[in-house]
């Protein structure tokens, strides 16, 4: 059986010049997400600078497949689990998605999540940050593919729709 969970409490948040790394040394304060670090300084809401984001939590390891979902991430991205990449992802306006499955462990894991904010980068106020929802998903090994579901329509009012399993 398929489960998603709102993954949005409980995160924390560094914000640094950009093109900082990662380290427990950071300072941080706690956030819930959604979250924009660059509305909070009006007067400077177009400033170049990489975000951290970090959430602990504790998982069970059983025989299914995990997923972390975001809705809107702006501007670049790198999602790290226990310290390895799980990906990265360089359009601030989309959803996306990694398999986490083998990066996670039975009791406390960590995700971590960079972003970096360059200017100028948009016609209009964009934000900075992970400024939608985060969703922790679940599933069998056999599913269908997030966002992998097709519907066309033809002139004849032929409708075909495909799908991508796994």
């Amino acid at each position: 059986m398929s489960t998603k969970v709102l993954f949005c409490d409980n995160w924390e948040f560094s914000k640094n010049p950009i093109d900082t790394e990662y380290s427990e040394n950071l300072s941080w304060k706690r956030v819930d997400l959604p979250h924009d670090w660059l509305i909070y300084d009006t007067k400077n809401l177009y400033e170049t600078s990489t975000g951290w984001y970090r959430k602990v939590f504790e998982y069970k390891k059983c025989n299914e497949c995990v997923a972390i979902r975001f809705e809107g991430v702006y501007m670049d991205s790198r999602v790290y689990v226990n310290g390895v990449l799980a990906g990265e992802w360089k359009y601030g306006y989309s959803t996306f998605e990694f398999d986490i499955t083998e990066l996670l462990q039975d009791g406390k894991n960590v995700i971590t999540v960079r972003v970096d904010h360059r200017e100028p980068n948009s016609r209009w106020y964009s934000g900075a940050g992970i400024y939608r929802r985060v969703w922790l998903k679940t599933y069998p090994d056999c599913h269908l593919i997030s966002d992998g579901i097709y519907i066309s329509a033809d002139i004849s009012g032929q409708v075909t729709v495909t799908a991508e399993v796994a």
